[in-house]
């Protein structure tokens, strides 16, 4: 079966990967010449910079066959014993995060009454069939409030750079809902899971390339079945559909199916002729944009920091403006130069999403000055690199569900058209692997 793949990101990669192993015919097109979308690994004076997903979990067999079938199983990279400490920044100081539940009773995070709280926890009822919360609401009303401030929320930062409190938890965070909905409590469902010997989340992997080694492999085994240039329109035939492609500059790619693995807003645009409501449910997907600034030192002496961690992130309403901190060469060996630190902190988000346009100086000194209150930070750095993310990381609010059920109504009425990507079903790198996965489940030869 011929398809045409648009977009070249992890998703869109994954997918034409997956579909040509299965015998497919596929041709992909990318409109940017380096493949990976947001995964972008960048040496630059020999730091290695990360401008979008620092790592991959390894929990999931989708992932772990990716890596695989993509021949970089042998130069996997687990992360280093550091990363398993991490830190909130709340009530102005820097926190253990627990690693788990049962950590959450040690740490300082919270207080007595509200560690307290947490043991109330399988105690308390499902929520109604069918209704939605928050995350904040959701955890709030399991666990208390205070753990839904001090731990919850700030978490969810690390992975939509969002507010908590405006996520729908269904849809941001599907698994815990699940194991309300099956377990009646999550601590019940997590020692139900740990029984079932499942492998859960996994740990962070990388490449010693960094992260773009595996789109980069994906790309280099299609080989001139990825092509680049802009899909700038969708065309029904009778043999099924039409890829315009550069406006005249490539010849249309002609396919039977079409995997749509783009940005929210270029999908909008592709559907817009043939399914105008799930263009329009597109487009309404709020994005949270994202300043990445990588921080280097050549000596690690003097840096006034513990950087035996992963790092930190920040709870809102704190004096500070960074969303948080990644200790890059804390997490993975190769980072810098030899002897040297490098730090990776993130700007913006739903919260202050203006401060991504200030110019790199100023949001160097912004970064510098917050890591200088927040972690002990005592000299000026050596290597500054900024990145921007824009329109940046999907937001999967309350009304998440219902756009996306629109484009799912819309899409099925088009046979031979499928979307997948980040805006969807899941922001994360393992999400969209995933998504592709049952993409090329759901084609066998």
């Amino acid at each position: 079966m011929r398809f045409a793949v648009v977009g070249g990101g992890i998703s869109g990669l994954a997918a034409a990967h997956l579909l040509a192993a299965r015998g497919h015919d596929v041709t992909l097109v990318d409109d940017a010449p380096a493949p990976g979308g947001l995964i972008a690994s960048v040496r630059k004076s020999g730091f290695l910079c990360e401008h979008g997903p620092q790592a991959v979990l390894d929990g999931p067999d989708e992932t772990r066959a990716l890596i695989d079938a993509a021949g970089l199983s042998a130069r996997v990279l687990p992360a280093l014993a550091a990363a398993r400490r991490r830190f909130v920044r709340v009530g102005g100081a820097l926190r253990p995060f627990p690693a788990s539940p049962p950590g959450l009773i040690k740490t300082n995070l919270l207080s007595a009454r509200g560690k307290l709280r947490l043991l109330a926890e399988p105690f308390i009822g499902r929520s109604p069939a069918g209704a939605d919360e928050s995350i904040v609401d959701f955890v709030a009303r399991r666990f208390g409030r205070e753990a839904a401030v001090r731990v919850a929320a700030p978490a969810l930062i690390g992975v939509y750079a969002g507010d908590a409190a405006k996520l729908s938890v269904r849809a941001a965070l599907p698994r815990l809902a699940a194991l309300e909905r099956e377990h009646g409590s999550i601590l019940r469902g997590l020692r139900h899971a740990r029984r079932a010997g499942g492998r859960g989340l996994g740990r962070p992997v990388s490449f010693p390339d960094g992260l773009r080694e595996l789109p980069a492999a994906l790309a280099t085994a299609l080989g001139a079945r990825r092509i680049t240039g802009r899909a700038e329109g969708l065309e029904r035939t009778a043999a099924g559909w039409r890829v315009v492609v550069g406006a005249g500059v490539r010849a249309p790619v002609e396919a039977e199916r079409v995997v749509i693995a783009t940005p929210a807003a270029a999908t909008a645009a592709l559907l817009a002729a043939h399914a105008p409501a799930a263009a329009t449910a597109l487009r309404d997907i709020p994005h949270a944009p994202v300043a990445v600034v990588c921080v280097g030192f050549h000596s690690g002496e003097g840096l006034g920091m513990d950087l035996d961690a992963y790092g930190f992130v920040v709870a809102r309403g704190e004096d500070i403006a960074l969303l948080g901190c990644q200790y890059e060469t804390s997490v993975f060996p190769g980072r810098a130069p030899e002897g040297g630190v490098l730090l990776r902190a993130l700007i913006g988000g739903s919260f202050a999403p203006s401060l991504v346009d200030a110019d790199d100086g100023a949001l160097a000194s912004l970064v510098i000055g917050d890591l200088q209150r927040a972690a002990g930070l005592a000299r000026d750095p050596d290597f500054i690199d900024v990145w921007r993310a824009r329109p940046g990381i999907p937001q999967y609010d309350m009304a998440h569900a219902a756009r996306i059920a629109t484009v799912d109504t819309a899409v099925a009425a088009l046979p031979g058209l499928t979307v997948i990507g980040n805006a969807l079903r899941g922001v994360g790198v393992n999400d969209c692997i995933r998504a592709a996965t049952q993409v090329a489940a759901d084609h066998p030869r």
